[in-house]
């Protein structure tokens, strides 16, 4: 799995665990999947750093050479 589509399959699990807050009535159980989402988005934005930081290490950032 590519490190973008890892990040994609992060942010879909939070929205995932976001819509089931909705669904409950709970407090405590309402607080520990709006941890989880947050959790996830961390994941996910550590996912979309790496590649980033990837694609720039490949020299990916440099402009076409004339």
């Amino acid at each position: 799995m590519s490190v973008y589509n890892e990040a994609l399959e992060w942010h879909d699990r939070a929205e995932q665990a976001r819509q089931v807050v909705g669904q409950l009535t709970d407090p405590a159980a309402k607080q520990v999947m709006l941890q989880a989402a947050k959790g996830y988005e961390h994941l996910a934005w550590t996912a979309t750093a790496r590649a980033q930081k990837r694609h720039f290490a490949l020299g990916a950032h440099a402009g076409p050479t004339r």
